[in-house]
């Protein structure tokens, strides 16, 4: 829009011209209006192009997390990694190379653009300073960005290769473990010398800790079936628990490994309650499942082993999860006389679990739901609404003057100002709505159970929306802290347009919500930002 001004005089300057001949000042007047409708329209179809490139983007990045929370086997995750990137930095080609199990060497090397005979060369090379840019950082542990491998001395042994391979510039980022551990290398390729931006050093330090979490969970994955394998051979030095209760739940034995998970000895557990053993979280899972197994049994269904996950409490007052898998003991006549069976601790597979599904279903920044779990949510919400009869308000906001904040202090600030913004929104709304992240810096307010009477429930929209907008409006002080430098506080004003879309059940669906309250934004921001405009909906209400 900045050319605006210059398309305006051209056009009104021509059209005057012409007037003097054979136009009036009416076609004057219509081509100026054409000239603005044009410019209009060009920014919007940019806008639109922007937005299905960055939902190309998270709809790829769901498909990776998809593969990884699915368990899928370890080199189609990774593969999976490498392409999410190559999409982000078109320009470049990616790799994973894994340590080999001695860690001495890289092992397998995942790059599906890259020629077979690099990745072949590249597959047992032995790691060491000066070995390249993987070598060198799988054994140094730290980032290697080479901008020319055609004249850094760590390629001197490669360059015929690399050169047959057309490669001019590489990076390599290593995959450390939650324990530091170097597991292998993330690596960038570019035909021509290149040196990095800042945001493609993001991308490459995401891919690699997304990498690394795909890796420890097929580890931790591996080491559960080799549990599960020792186990059918040993018996007291089992990892597992082993344990016995009365019909009362009285623990009449159990294995030392519950003193080695959980640090009580056989003797402080033994002829106590087994209720005991859990947290209270624990103990109402544990409560629930035997209610189950009552109600079975009272219909004369006997029941068999039952499976379920519980936290149990440990000595030292930490928690730990363990994976209970529990069967009755019946006597000659079938009745229950006691129980037995098996606790396997899976605490970090639960944490893993959690890990993944907060990466697949919250914003890694702001930890705000994402898009995927506020479709969710909206379709919850719209069958509430359906069910009840009442109305609920899908909100669209986007953050005023934030590209100056990047601009004039980079992303480190512009990242502080949206966790800032994900509180201040979060403290304007109740606990049963949904606030959400779609990226950048566009945030959605799912408000829900809404009045049953459409005026009222504008106006509560209304209320929350102008508190929003208040909240947003106030002085962002923001504290920088770089590397070597003293933290530095800056203020910055940031305002936000919103758009605001009330709907029922009977009306519109997720996306059209989404398109309404998108529209009203932009409205919004005609306006002269910092405003709230509602979607028009077809029972003609009112836009402010």
């Amino acid at each position: 829009m900045a050319l605006l001004p210059s398309c305006i005089a051209v056009g009104v300057v021509a059209s005057l011209a012409e007037a003097e001949s054979w136009l009036s000042w009416h076609h004057v007047l219509l081509g100026l209006q054409l000239v603005i409708f044009g410019a209009w329209v060009a920014r919007l179809r940019g806008d639109v192009r922007q937005r299905k490139a960055a939902e190309r983007r998270q709809s790829s990045r769901g498909r990776t997390l998809e593969l990884l929370a699915a368990g899928a086997p370890l080199p189609r995750v990774l593969e999976s990694i490498v392409t999410l990137v190559e999409e982000e930095l078109p320009e470049a080609r990616c790799s994973v190379a894994l340590l080999d199990r001695g860690g001495k060497n890289l092992g397998t090397v995942i790059a599906p653009r890259l020629p077979a005979f690099y990745n072949a060369a590249v597959e047992g090379l032995a790691i060491g300073p000066g070995v390249g840019s993987c070598g060198t950082a799988a054994s140094t542990g730290k980032r290697v960005i080479v901008e020319d491998v055609r004249t850094h001395p760590a390629w001197a042994p490669f360059r015929e290769l690399t050169a047959r391979a057309d490669l001019a510039a590489c990076w390599s980022e290593p995959i450390l473990s939650s324990e530091g551990k170097v597991l292998g290398t993330y690596a960038l390729y570019h035909r021509t010398r290149h040196q990095p931006g800042e945001h493609e050093l993001r991308v490459v330090e995401q891919a690699a800790h997304l990498a690394s979490i795909a890796i420890e969970k097929s580890t931790a994955d591996q080491q559960l079936r080799d549990r599960e394998a020792h186990f059918r051979l040993l018996t007291e030095d089992v990892a597992d628990v082993v344990w016995k209760t009365d019909a009362s739940l009285r623990v009449t034995y159990i294995s030392p490994a519950d003193e080695r998970q959980r640090g009580f000895t056989a003797a402080e557990i033994i002829g106590r309650s087994v209720l005991e053993l859990f947290t209270e979280e624990g103990v109402d899972i544990v409560k629930r499942e035997l209610a189950r197994r009552v109600e079975s049994e009272a219909k004369g269904l006997a029941t068999g082993s039952v499976a379920f996950d519980a936290p149990h409490r440990c000595k030292d007052g930490h928690v730990i999860w363990g994976e209970v898998v529990s069967k009755p003991t019946r006597d000659g006549q079938g009745q229950i006389i006691g129980y037995h069976g098996i606790t396997r601790e899976i605490t970090e597979r639960r944490q893993m679990q959690e890990q993944v599904r907060q990466l697949a279903y919250h914003d890694p920044l702001t930890r705000l739901p994402n898009r995927r779990l506020l479709s969710d949510r909206l379709g919850q919400a719209l069958a509430e609404s359906k069910r009840h009869g009442t109305h609920g308000a899908l909100m669209f906001l986007d953050l005023d003057r934030f590209k100056a904040l990047n601009d004039l202090h980079g992303h480190e600030a512009g990242d502080l100002l949206l966790v800032d913004a994900a509180n201040r929104l979060r403290a304007c709304v109740r606990e049963v709505d949904t606030v959400a992240r779609l990226g950048g810096d566009e945030f959605i307010v799912l408000l829900s159970a809404l009045s049953a009477d459409r005026a009222t429930a504008d106006a509560g929209a209304r209320t929350v929306a102008e508190k929003i907008r208040l909240a947003l409006e106030e002085p962002w002080p923001l504290t920088l802290r770089r590397d070597g430098a003293e933290p530095r506080v800056v203020e910055h004003r940031c305002s936000a347009s919103i758009g605001v879309a009330v709907f029922s059940g009977a009306e519109g669906t997720a996306e059209d919500l989404l398109k309404w309250a998108d529209a009203a934004m932009y409205l919004a921001k005609s306006a002269g930002r910092n405003q709230v405009r509602f979607h028009a909906s077809p029972e003609a209400r009112q836009a402010t």
